[in-house]
Order: C-alpha cells, then structure tokens, then sequence
C-alpha cells in the first residue's frame, strides 16, 4: 500500500501523467516549450523556437519553408530572424506565394529573395502545387513556418501534404512551427472532400476549425499520407492561443497573405467567393471589391438581389454593386471581363461566429447559374467537383434543384470528421 504522503503526490502527479499521455503520439513529437518571457500574451511557434535558441535546428543543414505571413509576434519574419545564424546552415528557402495563385502559367510560385543567394527560385502549376525533395538542395531537416487561410483550398494546405510525403518518403525530419487558424479553430462547415496527395476515406471540410500543426497531426497519425511510411514531425505548439479567437483579437500583426485582405470579414468572403475561379462569375480580381462579389456582365443586379435577400440568413446581407475587374488593382491573364463592367452581388458579413462562408458562397453561386442558365458555364467541372468531394453540387445547379437541399447533408458528414478531429485538439 501507498503511505499518505505518497498517494498525495501520486494525486498530484496523476493530472499530469494523464496529459503526458494524451499529448503523445506514434509518429509526431509534440513540443511544448515555455515562454521566457510575457507568459500570458500569445506565443507563436517561432516565437518559442527562437526563445529556446534554436536548439532544434542545431548543426543542422535546414531548408526553410515559409511566406508572407511568417512572422514572429514582433512582426518580424522568420528570414530575417534566422539569417546569419551560426548554429544551423541554410541549404534552401523556398517562400510560398498566394498572392499570384490564380494566374494561367503557375498557381503556385515560390518567389526570390535578397536576403541569401541560395534561395530556390521555382515555379508550381496549380494542377500539380507539389514541392520536390530536390527542391531542398540537400536539407537534412525542414523547418515550416506557414500561416494558413483556415480553408483547405489554400495554397499552404497544399504545400504541407506535399512535405509530409517527402518527409515519409525520405525520412527528412519536419518541424513545424504552428500558427493560428484565422477564422478561428473552433468553427467546421462545407463539403468533404479528399485534397490531392491524400488517401483517405473520411474527407476534410471546406473550414475544418484546426490549426495548421493540428491538421498535419491528424493527417500524419491517422496515415493519410500516401506513403508507406509516416513523416517525422516536430510539431512545435503555441503558448496561450485561445482556439475561438480571430485573427484580429490576437494581439499579432496581419500576416494573410492575399491581395486587399486585410480584414477577418474580408477573408471570410474570400473563402465564401473562392468557388468562382472555376466558373465563367468573377469575384471581382483587381476591382475596388476584390472576393467580395459575385458578378458578370451579363448580370442584372437588381432581380438577383431580389432573389437572395428573399432567403436571406440573419447573418449576411447581400447587396447591390457594379465592379470592373483589373482596374484597381493586379490582373491576371487568366482574370475574366478585364476592363469590362460587371454588375452583381456584395456578400456583407453581419456576424462572422454564425457566419458560414461555404453555405453563402455556395448558394450565391448557384442562384446566379440558375437564374442565368444560358449565360453560366462551369470551366472546369472536374475541380468543381474535387472541391466538393462529388458532383453533387455541380448536378443540383445544372438541374435546377434546390441548392440548400445539400446543407443538411454536409452537416450529417461533418460528424465523421468531428470524431476524428477531437482526437488531434492540442490547444
């Protein structure tokens, strides 16, 4: 038998044991530092990496793996804190862009830097958004520091399938710095469906209301990757992160790196317009109004809105609004009605915590295809698709069904996930 004394502390210890255990997991090392210093404001993962000098990148040749929004709490990015750093050499930096995702020659662009002469300078298509281990140019170790945009359409979200397969693939360690999600890490909607690069039954939503190191946890755990093999993640966690906060309520600097996003309603809007690029409706590229509308001109504004605001949920509000895509802003090749004037739809978010960005963009969407059946084409039906996980949302616009017979649906899938998704909750 314990003395008292003993089964005291063994009371004592047992709360902790019990999170030890929980917090471990077969393939992925789960770092926990402390702060050293202002213990209650939010830690970023480089944040902690650079407080505890950087002892997992030590003697190390790293390939760094970031973009725009990699910034550490001071605003500072990750290039510039770890530049002239002796403790470690640099075999590759690779910056993600999403800036210039939507463009007809590449989708996804890793961009030059002045700060090393080493810096890879590589283009991605779309079609095939996957980093090469060549493209590490010898890297023993890779270390990601990647803010996504809280959707699995997101560039980053593609980025990171395509380490953990390197990593699986070629035994190459990956620490990954975590960041928050966004549009907070609370909130799961939309579709199911399997993103490239995965093998898998379950699916993951439009918003899965994860972090980005949370995802590659469960990704990586639950052997999705499409390997024979796990990666090996070090996966480096945030100090005081309040999983329901938005971007704009977490005391860091603005680090979303999309053209004329510098909002959480505005993100919100783009992952609710997004859907768009793959019909012949604009979202308004380069327009004082970018991914916040739907429109054409072969639209007539006015009877649409009539349409939505009919049906309209108390959380947005739609409304008028005439735009010319390119005008204000960058163009792309692929930008349509350049020049042209387009009338339509603003998307106005009244209140983001009920807000769902794929159930209003999804049925603005689909109204305009209905009502204009003989102007609207879908450009690529088979991306539609796989972002919709079938074609079942493709099938009910095309018919002329009632578009929001699929949101219980989505719904009832969402459940699946969610089991699985509690098991990977680390903040």
């Amino acid at each position: 038998m314990f003395k008292t004394e003993n089964r005291f502390l063994l009371l004592l210890l047992l709360p902790l044991f019990l999170l030890s255990e929980n917090s471990s997991f077969q393939n992925t090392k789960i770092i926990n530092y402390k702060p050293s210093t202002d213990s209650l404001k939010l830690h970023l993962g480089i944040d902690l990496l650079t407080q505890n000098d950087f002892n997992l990148l030590k003697k190390k040749k790293i390939a760094v793996i970031c973009n725009d929004g990699s910034l550490a709490r001071n605003g500072v990015h990750i290039l510039d804190i770890i530049e002239n750093h002796d403790d470690f050499q640099l075999a590759s930096i690779i910056q993600v862009s999403e800036k210039i995702f939507n463009t007809e020659s590449s989708g996804m662009v890793f961009v030059q830097t002045d700060t090393v002469d080493i810096v890879k300078n590589i283009t991605i298509t779309p079609v095939n958004p996957v980093i090469k281990r060549a493209d590490l140019t010898g890297a023993n170790l890779m270390l990601v520091d990647l803010q996504n945009i809280g959707i699995r359409y997101d560039v980053n979200f593609q980025v990171l399938i395509s380490l953990l397969k390197i990593s699986a693939d070629s035994r190459i360690p990956m620490v990954l710095l975590d960041r928050p999600d966004p549009i907070t890490a609370t909130i799961m909607e939309g579709p199911l469906a399997v993103p490239d690069g995965l093998n898998c039954d379950t699916g993951i939503p439009w918003r899965f209301g994860m972090t980005l190191g949370e995802m590659a946890l469960l990704i990586n755990e639950e052997g999705w990757i499409d390997s024979q093999k796990a990666a090996r993640v070090f996966l480096v966690l945030m100090r005081n992160y309040n999983r329901s906060d938005w971007y704009d309520q977490l005391g860091i600097n603005w680090g979303i790196a999309l053209d004329e996003v510098y909002t959480v309603e505005n993100l919100l809007k783009y992952c609710s317009t997004c859907f768009y690029y793959f019909t012949n409706v604009s979202n308004g590229p380069g327009s004082l109004f970018q991914y916040e509308v739907g429109g054409a001109p072969w639209i007539s504004g006015p009877v649409l809105l009539n349409r939505l605001n009919n049906r309209c949920e108390p959380y947005v509000e739609f409304s008028l609004v005439t735009f010319i895509p390119g005008v204000h802003g960058t163009a792309f090749s692929t930008t349509k009605y350049i020049g042209l004037e387009c009338t339509g739809i603003r998307i106005n978010v009244l209140d983001r915590d009920n807000y769902r960005c794929s159930l209003v963009g999804t049925y603005l969407l689909g109204t305009i295809a209905q009502m204009y059946s003989r102007h609207f084409r879908w450009s690529n039906s088979e991306t539609i698709d796989a972002l919709f996980g079938d074609d079942s949302y493709r099938v009910i616009v095309d018919t002329g069904s009632n578009i929001q017979q699929l949101y219980p649906v989505w719904i009832s899938r969402l459940t699946e996930f969610q089991k699985l998704r509690n098991k990977y909750i680390l903040y």
